[in-house]
């Protein structure tokens, strides 16, 4: 296991290298339907904490491998603004990230990029959002998911460029993840924050508008470390009404489930197949249309599932074999 922190050379040098050598309702989880079926895009929710060899070679391989055009999109963790200068916040993030920059120094990929902003109106700026248009894989940093949202994702039910650029980037086949609050972020219907009416209350979700990578799931990251994630996530993906309302679609919240990683897992979401890497467990919550019932599987890092719909349109999960150990 390493992390992506981890000290690399070069770091100022090697900003923006390149080498030259249908519908989300055909899905359980409502993502972005490929543009060749051979080919599904992927989806990744990373729970926080480290990331392995194992799960961002997972990701660069997904995004294309040589041939992958990468985007890290470090700004739920990092403002420009807290920085005296430009330059002064590109080698922090050069430093930070330098795993990722090292891809493309070391001929692993074909581009890597930042992309970052504290203007909000960016998100609608082709200008900015063009590295999108050509990327394979984007990355988003942890931090503040709030930021996330502030910055990039536009008034629902209406997408910024940048969103669209996104859903694109799965459509194609290619791979867009993040980890903690860049995880978060991902799905249409996100959490916002942590609401309680004092410090002994359960906790509930402010819930707000995401990226809109996965239609019909709500996602938590930091599953097993942090107080109060369960109860306020089983409690949103329970509210039926709530879901309704936010998704903007009568009965949709009826038919969502729910994903939830621990802090060193990482599961990796194709079409309706899933495979958890990593080191710590992804939890799926499958409700009944009444949401009267809630039925948590646990799947462990190498396990690979598929989600489907019975007769009923009621969703299931069936487990199979393994991941091989790599």
């Amino acid at each position: 296991m390493f992390s992506w922190y981890a000290r690399c050379a070069l770091v100022g040098l090697v900003i923006g290298i390149t080498h030259d050598s249908a519908t989300a309702d055909d899905n359980v989880l409502g993502l972005p339907a490929p543009i060749d079926a051979r080919q599904p895009g992927a989806v990744v929710l990373h729970g926080g904490g480290d990331i392995t060899d194992e799960v961002f070679e997972r990701f660069v391989e997904l995004a294309g491998g040589r041939e992958a055009r990468i985007v890290l999109v470090p700004s739920a963790g990092y403002r420009v603004s807290d920085y005296d200068s430009e330059k002064e916040f590109l080698d922090e993030m050069g430093s930070r990230y330098c795993s990722w920059v090292d891809l493309a120094v070391a001929g692993r990929v074909r581009g890597f990029q930042f992309l970052y902003t504290d203007n909000p109106d960016d998100a609608d700026n082709a200008d900015f959002v063009r590295p999108l248009e050509l990327a394979t894989g984007v990355w988003f940093s942890g931090g503040a998911q709030k930021r996330l949202n502030y910055r990039y994702v536009g008034e629902f039910p209406r997408q910024t460029r940048f969103q669209a650029a996104l859903v694109r980037i799965v459509e194609r086949g290619g791979a867009v993840g993040g980890t903690s609050a860049g995880m978060a972020a991902l799905p249409e219907i996100m959490t916002l924050r942590d609401a309680r009416e004092n410090s002994h209350a359960p906790a509930k979700v402010v819930a707000a508008h995401g990226l809109g990578l996965l239609k019909q799931a709500i996602v938590e990251q930091h599953l097993d470390a942090r107080g109060g994630r369960l109860e306020r996530f089983t409690r949103l993906l329970r509210d039926s009404s709530q879901l309704d309302e936010l998704a903007g679609r009568k009965g949709a919240g009826n038919h969502m489930l729910g994903l939830a990683v621990e802090e060193g897992g990482a599961l990796f979401v194709r079409g309706d197949h899933l495979e958890v890497r990593g080191t710590a467990n992804v939890h799926v919550f499958l409700k009944s249309e009444e949401s009267r019932k809630v039925a948590w599987h646990e799947l462990e890092p190498g396990d690979v599932a598929e989600l489907k719909r019975d007769s009923s349109h009621a969703i299931e999960l069936t487990q199979e074999d393994r991941l091989s150990s790599r």
